[in-house]
């Protein structure tokens, strides 16, 4: 088997009474690959998730890893461990013990059991930490320890269960960081769910975003984020602008589009597999559309009304009021010399204007 299909999940469908949390799932994951499963509450990613450690059984398909069907293999002697949002860090037991207590079973010799936990320690550099009481450790170090805890068995995949989903926000973005240190210095497969956008797009090598059981679209962060296939992915991933309208004219890697509230849009975009009349979704990612406060002489542009703006410290959000347009157009700029405290009033009529390459096209029917 090649390292393309390392985990093989094929044609996996789970259902709970009428509700089908998977729905006819199948993708490959690598070998050594740091793989998310991103989508909403509901989707059906700790559901598959479960499912690659055993816990649920399938109601169809099957899952491979490295080879070996898992169906008739319980948790417990699969070649995987998990890392829970709780941690489930034993409070009664010091740090080391709670490293060590997978190995308990092993029946090692007391010196090859301390070195082992003592190499993991150093592994999340928490050397010294191990006479410590797991009650005294900092949410941070908690996280730390449940992954030296899942690792020193040395698996060959570890899930990961929306681990940082406890932490505050600063903590988060460090631990995302160690967490990516850490897969990349141990080589193992990690499986992560998450429904948080930002940390899938820091951390991952590839994502599947799931959406209603399904699994939508499997790609890098940067093409998932700069070439979208479906409209939910697209928005989804960050924040999109979407015009409807219909493919006028489409030729030589571009595209004009008719909509009824912005006149026609041109696309040199990524997706250009339309033909004429179709109907598509015209989409424009805020951080691409530049706001100015004189007509621009050339290129794409329209008019509006600054209807409100969020100052964020570094940049801003800016909500454009376009006449003829249910929707504002939602515009993000950094804040350069204080360009975003000129937004902070209202009904300032300013122009936007954006490239070819950023209009992206997308299908009205997909999800």
């Amino acid at each position: 088997m090649s390292d393309e299909s390392f985990i093989s999940i094929k044609n996996i469908s789970k259902h709970f009474g009428n509700v089908r949390a998977c729905d006819d799932v199948s993708f490959d994951i690598r070998r050594g690959e740091f793989f998310a499963l991103l989508g909403p509450s509901g989707c059906g990613k700790t559901t598959l998730l479960r499912m690659l450690a055993g816990f649920e059984i399938p109601t169809m398909g099957e899952i491979f890893i490295d080879g070996q069907p898992m169906a008739a293999i319980p948790p417990y002697e699969r070649p995987v461990n998990m890392v829970f949002q709780s941690y489930a860090i034993f409070p009664h037991l010091t740090v080391a013990q709670n490293i060590g207590f997978g190995l308990r079973k092993d029946k090692l010799p007391k010196a090859e059991m301390d070195k082992k936990v003592d190499e993991a320690l150093e592994m999340i550099a928490m050397a010294g930490y191990g006479h410590r009481g797991a009650d005294e450790l900092s949410g941070g170090q908690r996280q730390r320890v449940a992954l030296a805890r899942a690792l020193i068995k040395k698996p060959k995949v570890l899930l990961l269960d929306e681990p940082l989903g406890a932490l505050d926000k600063k903590l988060r973005e460090q631990m995302q960081l160690e967490l990516r240190d850490l897969q990349r210095e141990v080589g193992i497969t990690f499986v992560f769910v998450t429904h948080d956008q930002e940390e899938a797009l820091t951390m991952s090598d590839r994502i599947a975003v799931m959406a209603a059981g399904k699994a939508l679209e499997i790609d890098s962060p940067v093409d998932l984020y700069e070439k979208p296939k479906t409209p939910f992915c697209a928005d989804f991933l960050g924040t999109m602008n979407f015009f409807e309208g219909s493919v006028d004219s489409i030729g030589g890697g571009e595209a004009v589009i008719k909509t009824a509230e912005v006149g026609s849009l041109k696309s040199k975009g990524p997706n250009m597999d339309f033909s004429t009349n179709d109907r598509v979704m015209a989409a424009i990612r805020p951080e691409n559309i530049e706001v100015a406060f004189e007509q621009p002489s050339s290129g794409s542009f329209i008019t509006g009304k600054v209807r409100a703006s969020a100052f964020l410290g570094d940049r801003a959000h800016v909500y454009i009021n376009v006449e003829g347009r249910k929707d504002p157009v939602l515009t993000a700029m950094q804040n350069m010399d204080g360009a975003a405290s000129q937004m902070s009033g209202q009904d300032h009529t300013v122009w936007l204007t954006w490239s070819d390459e950023a209009v992206i096209l997308l299908p009205q029917d997909a999800s």
